[in-house]
């Protein structure tokens, strides 16, 4: 592969970590660091320090150059495996409702339609409820993705079903069998659920985020170590609903047409990743901080940095990086 077109490439697209393993192993991987710890804001613009009143994702660099991050909306992917986990320990059920696990008032709507709306509905984006989280159709009838409170709800939630924080739950049961020892959950800077608690990010490495994508691809183990039983994984990566087939369960799903995506009223007639195989899977978030597994090539991509153009989940760059991999990697 040609470097300069490789360093090029991530200049070009503001990548700050490139992360490109097959079976396992890494055939690429580029840092572009930078020295100091700051946050990116939602129209991509870089700031150095403290957000002070702004609202952003933040990151800082690691001792041997490589960069943490907030890793935006690919933390839904990280909460999904957790509930996931829960259901196999029987400390919940996907058809539970919301209410049997958070006291009745965790959303806007009357408690009768509240107590309509189940964890699975959070887990498919189809709760009926608003950014504000008041109610707007019944769970089930529409597809409406979230990037406010509504699918947040499953981490408190999560904590009441198993009697442990969030960052203990991540580091029991993914961190420390996966060795992800650069993933800590933080408070992003500016932003708080409507009930007052702050806004949960997952600052982590690419590194961090290749060792879960690669559990994902081994279909639930990494090293010998079972996370997650293979149809578990099957089902969180199987289209959740007739609204939009290209969710399954907080994960995006390439192959299916036409999509619903974040923004858009209208479906438009296209898979999720025109460039990418049809078989892959991913963990999009804002910027372009995504983790991209592709059984058919055993293939985990995980890039992280900021964008020239905020999109909410970064679809414009996981087609680029697709197509230089397709160029410079596969020969396609």
């Amino acid at each position: 592969m040609n470097e300069a077109s490789l360093q090029s490439w991530v200049d070009e697209t503001l990548t700050t970590s490139l992360l490109v393993q097959v079976a396992g192993e890494s055939i690429i991987e580029i840092n572009s660091p930078i020295s100091t710890s700051g946050w990116i804001g939602f129209d991509g613009a870089l700031n150095i320090g403290k957000a002070e009143g702004g609202v952003g994702l933040p990151f800082k660099p690691l001792p041997d150059g490589r960069m943490q991050h907030d890793i935006a909306s690919s933390q839904k992917n990280i909460i999904s495996v957790l509930i996931a986990i829960a259901a196999e320990r029987g400390l919940l059920t996907f058809r539970d409702p919301v209410s049997k696990h958070l006291d009745q008032g965790w959303s806007q709507s009357a408690p009768k339609e509240e107590a309509a709306i189940t964890i699975w509905h959070l887990l498919t984006m189809t709760s009926g409820l608003g950014d504000d989280m008041s109610y707007v159709a019944p769970p089930g009838t529409i597809w409406r993705y979230n990037v406010g409170p509504a699918w947040h709800q499953l981490k408190p939630l999560l904590e009441a079903a198993s009697e442990k924080t969030l960052q203990d739950l991540t580091d029991e049961w993914l961190a420390e069998p996966l060795g992800m020892e650069e993933s800590i959950w933080i408070e992003r800077p500016g932003m708080n659920y409507l009930n007052g608690r702050p806004f949960e990010a997952l600052l982590t490495s690419a590194r961090d985020l290749a060792r879960f994508g690669n559990m994902i691809l081994n279909k639930g183990t990494l090293a010998g170590r079972q996370i997650l039983r293979t149809e578990s994984i099957t089902e969180l990566l199987t289209p959740s609903q007739e609204l939009n087939r290209a969710y399954g369960l907080l994960w995006w799903l390439n192959g299916q047409r036409p999509i619903r995506l974040p923004l858009e009223e209208d479906p438009i007639d296209s898979i999720l990743i025109p460039s990418a195989p049809s078989d892959t899977v991913a963990a999009l978030g804002a910027l372009g901080q995504f983790c991209l597994i592709t059984p058919s090539r055993q293939t985990v991509v995980v890039r992280l940095g900021s964008a020239l153009v905020g999109d909410a989940i970064g679809r414009d760059i996981t087609f680029k990086i697709w197509q230089f991999l397709n160029q410079n990697l596969f020969n396609n």
